[in-house]
């Protein structure tokens, strides 16, 4: 039997050799390279920071550090809309002038409504339960939870037209109860009768113009002929210098001004004031807005206290108070707003919509 030859595997041609790049192939190649990695570069970079503008003006800066009071924080997003809710209830849209005011204005408040939900409690005893919150939001409502549709509808409806949340709104309601009840505590503790005075002023501006007062008075000019020739103080000025309340029972018959306690008076001049004999003015003192001229006209050892005064008074107490608890909580005299023009900016653009 004859054998079968294994045939032969029929060979593989080789592989045709590639042509090396040209020197001009593989420049031009790197040239393409470079612009395209410029080019993505260039719309990577505007990219990141079209990326960086957004998230430093949608997240990072509302949600940045407004005001601190002690461990507490509130960020610019919160103070936005709360000066935005002042600035509509003075009606201030339309006066963008009176931004700092307002600002300052409202750190002020957002200060003493933390101060308030943290010291008054501990300090005076005195707190609201979420039972009355809760009632304080019926009657702003005008409604009882006897119908809880139309309440959860009306509060809903108020929180969106403030722009807060339900428990930025619950806690704004507890600061302004705990508001009204610790004056209530104060005006108690304001005296039935006290020393009094009935006085008059003239403010200038300089010790020397003051000096110049005295030598007029001395000379025999009239207190309150000078007063309105020369006093910078408009609210006394054209009354002759008269400080102090009109008496309501007086007032019809265009009766005279009304009577000082030493707590109506600016602390760094009250004792000074009620040290005065009657018909003596006293020397320079300085105080706000300039140097003071001072004369009593009448002084009572013993004097009842009048509504008016005892709110006076109280609100008097209720500020000192205040002024203790920002020294104890450590509150910083420039908030993070008012030191950053950046922030500021962003926050009276919101609330003035600017």
């Amino acid at each position: 039997m004859v054998k079968k030859r294994r045939q032969r595997p029929l060979p593989i041609p080789p592989r045709p050799r590639r042509r090396p790049w040209s020197r001009e192939f593989r420049l031009q190649l790197a040239v393409i390279a470079g612009f395209v990695l410029m080019l993505v570069g260039i719309v990577a970079g505007f990219g990141y920071f079209q990326f960086q503008d957004w998230y430093e003006e949608h997240i990072q800066r509302p949600h940045s550090k407004a005001v601190q009071v002690g461990e507490t924080t509130f960020d610019l997003d919160y103070f936005a809309r709360r000066l935005r809710l002042l600035v509509a209830g003075y009606g201030l849209q339309e006066q963008p002038e009176q931004a700092s005011v307002a600002a300052s204005l409202m750190v002020s408040i957002l200060e003493g409504e933390e101060l308030l939900r943290q010291r008054a409690p501990a300090d005076l005893g005195v707190s609201v339960s979420p039972g009355e919150i809760e009632l304080e939001i019926s009657d702003r409502l005008g409604l009882t939870e006897s119908n809880p549709e139309a309440f959860a509808a009306a509060l809903e409806e108020e929180l969106k037209r403030d722009d807060l949340s339900d428990e930025e709104y619950r806690q704004m309601i507890e600061a302004d109860l705990l508001t009204t009840r610790v004056q209530e505590v104060f005006s108690l503790s304001v005296s039935q009768t006290t020393e009094q005075v009935r006085m008059r002023q003239i403010l200038v501006g300089t010790e020397d113009e003051a000096l110049s007062v005295l030598e007029r008075l001395d000379a025999g000019e009239d207190f309150g002929d000078l007063a309105r020739e020369l006093s910078l103080d408009e609210a006394t000025k054209e009354e002759g210098g008269e400080r102090g309340w009109v008496d309501s029972a007086t007032e019809e018959e265009g009766g005279e001004r009304g009577w000082l306690t030493r707590d109506e008076l600016d602390l760094s001049y009250a004792v000074r004031v009620f040290d005065l004999e009657v018909g003596t003015p006293s020397q320079p003192i300085p105080g706000p807005g300039g140097y003071f001229i001072f004369e009593v006209e009448e002084k009572q050892a013993d004097r009842e206290v009048t509504p008016e005064q005892r709110t006076t008074i109280s609100g008097s107490y209720f500020s000192l108070w205040l002024g203790e608890q920002r020294t104890l909580f450590a509150v910083p005299d420039t908030q993070p707003l008012l030191e950053d023009f950046g922030k500021y900016e962003w926050a009276i653009v919101k609330a003035f919509d600017l």
